[in-house]
C-alpha cells in the first residue's frame, strides 16, 4: 500500500463539503462549502460528528459558497467564488442529454440550487452563474445528497429529475426546471428512513433506487411506479419485477454511501460505506435477498465512494470474468483511500492500493479528474472540513 503526498494544498475560506470535476472540460472542478455560524468561539466538542447535522447545529445559521477550480499542471487555482445563502452538501453536473454547463447543489434550506458555467475561452476563464433555487422540502430540512436520473426527460423543455435524501428521513423524486424556479412541477415521495437519510444511488437500468440512513438501514425502492406517476411513459417500462425492502442487519452504523456496479444480469452488486468504518460488497437479488461478499475496515467512516474506471469498464461484471474495480473512498477522519475490488479464487476481496492522510479533519469531498496524465496517473482533489484544506495529488 502506497502513501501518497500532495503536490499542492490550499486552505479555503470556508469548510469544503463536496467536489466534482466538470465532465465537459475536466481541467475545471466545482467545490461546495458548508459554514455553520458558531454560537461561540469554540470548535465543536466532537469533530468526529458529521458536520451536516448534529443536535447542536440544527438551530444555527448556515451559509456557504461554490468555488470554481482550475487544475494547471501540478497547481490548482481558485478562479471564481460565488457566495450562497445556504450551506452546500452535494454537487453534481447534469447528466448526458442535458446541458453539460449546468450543475446542481443540495442545500441546507430544503432546496436545490441550479448553476451554470460559462464556456472557457482563450481570453476569459469560465465563471459560475446562479440560475435559481428550487424549494423541495421544508426550509429547516437539509438535502444531504442527490443524483440526477439519467434516463428521464420531462416535457419539451427537458426538465431534469433528481432523486434526493433528506434529514427528515425522506427519499424523494423531484422534477427540476432549468428555466424557472416557479414553474409547475411534480414530486414523489419514494420511501423513508426512521432517522436522517444520508445517500441515494440509482441502479444502472434506472428502475430502482438504493438509499442509506442514520438508522443503519440500507433501503431499495422500485422507481417504476413513482416514475409513471411523475411522468407517464418516461421510462417506457411495464410492471416492475424487483421488490422493495429495508435491511437493518448488515451495517453496524449509519449507511453513508452506495455504489452500484454494472452487472451482466438482473442481480445486483453494490458497494456500501458506513459510519462503522467498513466498506462492503453486497450481492442483492431482484427478490430482495442480500449477502455480504467482502468487507474491509478502512479506519474511518466511509462517507462517499466513486468508481474510478467506470468509463473504460465496458464489460458488465460477472463472478466468472471480473475486471478489477477501482474505487476512491472518502473516509472522514481517516483521509482518502484508493481500493481495488477483485474476484480471485472464488472469493471477492478489497485491497487498499494507496492512502492519502494529510487531511487532519473530516474528509467529505473527493473526486478524480476524468482523464489520465501523460504517465497514466490519475489526478485527485480531496478536501477536509474543519481545517478547510484542499489537496491536489496523483496516483
Amino acid at each position: 500500500m502506497a502513501t501518497v503526498h500532495s503536490l499542492q494544498s490550499l486552505v479555503l475560506d470556508l469548510p469544503p463539503s463536496c467536489i466534482e470535476f466538470w465532465p465537459l472540460f475536466p481541467r475545471y472542478a466545482v467545490v461546495g462549502t458548508y459554514n455553520l455560524e458558531k454560537s461561540s468561539e469554540t470548535e465543536p466538542a466532537n469533530q468526529d460528528d458529521a458536520a451536516v447535522d448534529t443536535p447542536e447545529s440544527r438551530h444555527q445559521e448556515r451559509n456557504g459558497s461554490v468555488l470554481l477550480l482550475e487544475v494547471d499542471g501540478d497547481r490548482v487555482n481558485i478562479i471564481h467564488t460565488v457566495a450562497t445563502p445556504y450551506a452546500v452538501l452535494d454537487i453534481h453536473f447534469a447528466p448526458k442529454g442535458h446541458s453539460q454547463f449546468l450543475f446542481g447543489v443540495a442545500s441546507s434550506t430544503g432546496s436545490v440550487g441550479l448553476y451554470r458555467l460559462t464556456e472557457p475561452r482563450s481570453h476569459a476563464m469560465p465563471e459560475i452563474v446562479h440560475l435559481h433555487t428550487i424549494n423541495v422540502a421544508h426550509p429547516g430540512t437539509l438535502v444531504t445528497a442527490f443524483i440526477w436520473h439519467p434516463k428521464i426527460t420531462i416535457s419539451s423543455e427537458a426538465n431534469l429529475v433528481a432523486c434526493l435524501s433528506l434529514t427528515d428521513g425522506t427519499i424523494a423524486m423531484e422534477e427540476i426546471s432549468p428555466l424557472s424556479a416557479t414553474a409547475d412541477r411534480n414530486s414523489q415521495t419514494v420511501g423513508s428512513h426512521d432517522l436522517e437519510a444520508w445517500t441515494v444511488a440509482l441502479t444502472h437500468d434506472g428502475m430502482g433506487l438504493f438509499s442509506g440512513g442514520d438508522d443503519s438501514v440500507l433501503g431499495f425502492w422500485n422507481l417504476v411506479r413513482h416514475t409513471e406517476q411523475l411522468c407517464p411513459g418516461a421510462l417506457g417500462l411495464g410492471v416492475a419485477e424487483s421488490v422493495e425492502w429495508k435491511d437493518r442487519k448488515i451495517h453496524g452504523a449509519g449507511v453513508t454511501s452506495i455504489l452500484p456496479l454494472k452487472t451482466a444480469d438482473t442481480e445486483s452488486l453494490i458497494i456500501t460505506g458506513s459510519y462503522d468504518d467498513r466498506i462492503r460488497l453486497l450481492h442483492v437479488s431482484a427478490m430482495g435477498r442480500r449477502r455480504v461478499l467482502a468487507e474491509e475496515d478502512l479506519g474511518g467512516g466511509v462517507w462517499r465512494l466513486k468508481q474510478l474506471n467506470e468509463s473504460d469498464d465496458v464489460s458488465p461484471i460477472t463472478q466468472e470474468t471480473c475486471k478489477p474495480v477501482l474505487v476512491l473512498a472518502s473516509c472522514m477522519h481517516a483521509g482518502a483511500r484508493i481500493l481495488k475490488l477483485s474476484h480471485d479464487g472464488g472469493e471477492w476481496h478489497f485491497e487498499v492500493l494507496a492512502k492519502f492522510e494529510e487531511h487532519k479533519s473530516m474528509n467529505y469531498g473527493s473526486d478524480c479528474q476524468p482523464s489520465l496524465d501523460e504517465l497514466d496517473r490519475r489526478t485527485f482533489i480531496t478536501t477536509s472540513f474543519y481545517d478547510r484544506l484542499l489537496c491536489l495529488w496523483r496516483f
